[in-house]
């Protein structure tokens, strides 16, 4: 008898580690696709390979994570994070000692770049703190956190952490860039040379490397060494504007001791550098690559040339004085229709903003405010059109999806509304109207426990409110 329950145990092993691989290799092969399709610029089909998937396979966490990443460089942040967040749960930490968990590190980190991508850099910084105490012997969330901290300048965090990352994997390039590009920031110039060349003991063709080399250079006035490493830039990624904007900007200084042949020479290498910046009619060249032009043609004896591009140096920038008086006076508008509007007077604040829209048609809230307007007097068509507008700009504003929530209650679409307020607390899951906003229907939907669930959550982020409290108290006392 035990022989017989033995072999059954090995055919049900058997059987069970064929499924398993059976279903990797399935999600690889969807994955596969889905990465091909996405591509080729098929993002719809992409997306429509995911969620087949994932409807088949709920449990997959390879699969959600790939879908999570394919959200994430498509910038829908608050889509990604429920996916990242979906696997969390799914995967459960473990006990200290028993190493990190299959593919939580890699939700953690998805989930900290789409809270970064959010603009919810408390959340982000949380999640990779944790992802490291989890895991500490894993350099990602270290340079992750790194890398975080350069964007929000607290650049002696990101060397610590950096050099950390560093000493778990000397031989990443990539994080020896972001440590290269971190003392550069801080004004540690011999660090950040000391970073440039042993990045480019590793990677002789790196540009970054040879890039930001090549700004410390200049900087110091080092002109000779600067212009070699810029033109190792700009024949390395002959795209690349910066690059070429660089080298325009050190071969236009004049060495000491110059003839004025080779002043000229000089100066048509520069043109030759720069004029490919404005080649391209759909990324027209901006002021300072106008006025750098202007200079180079007058310096390679072109008048014609030059005075064509300071034309174009002074437009551009009077555009650009505009266009950023425009948007600073349409945040003014804004803060005035929001008083105009919290005074009852719906009519001005609607002018106001009108006026608003023509000075910047770019800026989200503007939109946001005028479809609340439009919700407080009832016109939900309307509201709905203005929420939109401010989605399309500012897709994972929390504030946009919460609005928009609110809409979609209020035409009795509760499914997509609760849709919504999950997106919105997924980008801040500190928006305790939100939860609330989800208690209130789960409750007409007549789900009492997940109304429950939202109420307990509205009132642990707000436990002084007083609707939370006693939309809470009433449900309990109903149960």
């Amino acid at each position: 008898m035990a022989l017989i329950l033995f072999v059954a145990f090995v055919a049900l092993t058997n059987s069970q580690s064929a499924q398993t691989t059976q279903a990797s290799r399935s999600t690889a092969a969807t994955i596969q696709k889905a990465t091909a399709a996405a591509a080729s610029g098929d993002l719809a089909g992409a997306e429509a390979d995911y969620s087949t998937a994932i409807a088949a396979q709920p449990t997959d966490t390879a699969l959600r994570i790939a879908y999570g990443n394919f959200l994430l460089t498509g910038r829908r942040y608050a889509d990604a994070i429920v996916q990242y967040r979906e696997v969390l749960r799914r995967i459960p930490q473990r006990p200290a000692g028993q190493g990190p968990a299959p593919h939580r590190v890699d939700a953690e980190i998805g989930l900290a770049s789409a809270y970064r991508g959010a603009h919810n850099y408390d959340e982000a910084k949380r999640e990779l703190g944790a992802a490291h105490l989890e895991s500490p012997r894993d350099p990602r969330p270290l340079a992750a956190l790194g890398d975080l901290e350069i964007e929000l300048q607290s650049y002696d965090s990101a060397i610590a952490h950096l050099k950390s990352a560093a000493a778990l994997r000397p031989n990443d390039v990539e994080i020896h860039e972001r440590l290269l590009i971190a003392y550069k920031a801080k004004g540690d110039a011999p660090d950040a040379l000391a970073q440039a060349s042993a990045v480019l003991a590793h990677d002789p063709k790196n540009a970054v490397a040879f890039f930001t080399r090549a700004e410390i250079y200049a900087d110091q006035n080092k002109n000779e060494l600067a212009r070699k490493d810029a033109e190792r830039v700009v024949e390395l990624q002959p795209r690349n504007v910066r690059g070429r904007v660089l080298l325009g900007k050190i071969l236009l200084r004049t060495p000491a001791d110059e003839t004025p042949a080779q002043g000229v020479e000089r100066c048509k290498h520069a043109v030759d550098v720069l004029e490919p910046l404005a080649s391209d009619p759909a990324n027209p060249p901006d002021s300072d690559s106008l006025f750098l032009m202007a200079r180079a043609y007058q310096c390679a004896g072109e008048p014609d040339k030059a005075a064509e591009a300071n034309a174009a140096f002074e437009k551009s920038s009077k555009n650009d004085r505009t266009t950023k008086e425009n948007q600073t006076q349409a945040k003014h508008l804004v803060e005035e229709a929001n008083a105009l509007a919290q005074k009852n007077d719906l009519d001005g604040a609607e002018k106001v903003l009108d006026q608003a829209i023509d000075l910047d048609p770019t800026y989200g809230p503007t939109y946001s405010q005028l479809a609340k307007i439009y919700y407080s007097e009832g016109k939900m068509d309307e509201a709905s059109d203005a929420i939109g507008k401010a989605l399309d700009r500012a897709p994972n504003e929390p504030e946009f999806l919460y609005v928009r929530g609110k809409i979609l209650e209020k035409q009795n679409r509760l499914e997509d509304a609760v849709s919504d307020f999950e997106r919105t607390v997924a980008v801040d899951p500190g928006e305790s109207d939100a939860f609330f906003e989800m208690g209130q229907i789960y409750q007409r939907m007549g789900n009492r426990a997940a109304a429950l669930k939202a109420y307990e959550a509205a009132t642990r982020l707000a436990p002084n409110d007083p609707d939370y409290k006693r939309a809470l108290d009433a449900l309990c006392a109903s149960q």
